[in-house]
This record gives structure tokens, sequence and C-alpha cells, in this order.
């Protein structure tokens, strides 16, 4: 019985999640694309958890592999073109920062924000990570650029 109650929530979890992004070039990264990746970290946060942060949905990726970086960046690319909020920086013609608002919060919907950082191209101490973060809650801009830099 117990068993059954956690591949019951595992499959609604996954489902919730992927239908967050859904609509969203980036979409195909959360669709299990890198799941035995050794490059990629994948990271799920939803439920309780996601609210204790002030969010509904919290979904990232990280990847070592360069190819999968760039793979990354030209789709937040596309999704970033249709935000309604941007704030980016570009260095040797590629995405170095990127915070977007894809859909402002209302009473009735979350937002939806988008987080990219190519560490590669930072000035100080860089690494050889990508990251992406997808998020939905009830915050504004301002308030989901403070919890991403804690």
């Amino acid at each position: 019985m117990k068993r059954t109650i956690i591949i019951i929530l595992t499959c609604l979890l996954t489902v919730t999640t992927v239908m967050a992004q859904q609509g969203l070039k980036i979409n195909r990264l959360f669709d299990g694309h890198f799941k035995n990746s050794p490059n990629v970290t994948e990271i799920i946060v939803t439920g309780k958890k996601a609210g204790e942060l002030g969010l509904s949905v919290y979904h990232s990726l990280a990847t070592t592999d360069q190819d999968k970086g760039e793979l990354i960046e030209s789709l937040v690319v596309k999704d970033g073109a249709h935000a309604v909020e941007k704030d980016v920086e570009y260095r040797n013609g590629q995405l170095y920062y990127g915070f977007y608002t894809l859909r402002a919060p209302t009473k009735k919907r979350d937002g939806q924000y988008l987080f990219f950082l190519n560490q590669r191209l930072a000035r100080k101490s860089p690494k050889n990570v990508v990251t992406l973060i997808y998020m939905e809650g009830k915050g504004d801009s301002e308030q989901i650029k403070k919890l991403i830099r804690k």
C-alpha cells in the first residue's frame, strides 16, 4: 500500500513539474532529456518545501558539459525573447547572465521566472558550470531575485 502511494505521488510530482514549463522551449530539458547524463545535476522542488520558499515550482539543471550548456543557452535565449521583463548580460557574444520574467504573477496565477548563469564566462574565478533555474511563484521579480541570491 505504501509503495503504491509513493508511486502515485511521484507520478503526480512529475506531471506537475512537466506541465509547469509547458509551451516553453526549455521544456525539452526538463522532460528527462538529461536523466542518465553524468555531467548534469537536476533538482526539483514542489509542494510544501517549495511553499516555504514562496514558490510552487523550483526546477534546476546544472551541467559541466559544454555542448549541453550551449543547448541550454540557445533554448533560454529563445524563451527569453518572449519575456515580459528581462535582465541580461552577454560576454564575448554568449549569454553570461539572464533573469527573465516570463509571466507576471496575478491573483489567479503564479509568475514564471527563468534564471541562467554561465559561470565559464565569469571574470573572477570562472567555473565550468552552466546553470538554469525555472521557478513559479506569487512573488514579483525582485522577490525571486532575492531568493536566488540566498
